[in-house]
């Protein structure tokens, strides 16, 4: 006789079958965008609108991608906690960022070039910060260094550089 007590409200989960699995799949592909293009910019995860409880939930990145690689192996998905009282200003609603990430596919610029240090105040940007639109200490917008950044990977040489930047209205 088994010494674990049997829950009749739990059975026992069966794989996921092959279009389950891909749709799981994409969700993680999409996810992984989603961080790439977000998180730079301090967004701590994505929300989803919960059609059983009628609320949104909001999830941080790696909490997420383990519950859908849970969910891929096993076929279950594991119970966590929510988010205790979370800033829906940090998580980006999922179909928002799907829109914003196609979009930016659909222009040929869903990746983004690194930045490593603001050229307005100095400040050093590590990590996920590299990937961020503005500079977490002075708010400068980082376009003009990854512009920069894009020239040189062109072979473009800094006087070309300078003068491109200048045609474009940034400071050369």
């Amino acid at each position: 006789m088994d010494d674990e007590p049997w829950d009749d409200d739990l059975e026992p989960r069966t794989p996921l079958d092959r279009r389950e699995s891909w749709l799981v799949a994409q969700d993680l592909d999409d996810l992984q965008a989603f961080e790439q293009v977000f998180a730079g910019d301090g967004t701590r995860g994505v929300s989803l609108w919960c059609h059983d409880c009628e609320e949104e939930h909001y999830y941080p990145w790696d909490l997420l991608r383990g519950s859908l690689e849970t969910l891929l192996e096993t076929g279950d998905v594991p119970v966590h906690e929510p988010a205790f009282a979370p800033d829906p200003d940090e998580y980006v609603p999922w179909e928002y960022a799907r829109g914003y990430v196609d979009a930016l596919r659909d222009v040929g610029a869903e990746q983004r070039l690194d930045v490593g240090t603001c050229a307005r105040c100095g400040y050093a940007l590590d990590g996920e910060l590299r990937l961020a639109s503005f500079c977490p200490r002075c708010g400068s917008p980082l376009l003009r260094e990854r512009l920069v950044e894009a020239l040189t990977q062109a072979g473009l040489g800094p006087e070309l550089r300078s003068e491109v930047l200048r045609r474009a209205g940034l400071p050369g």
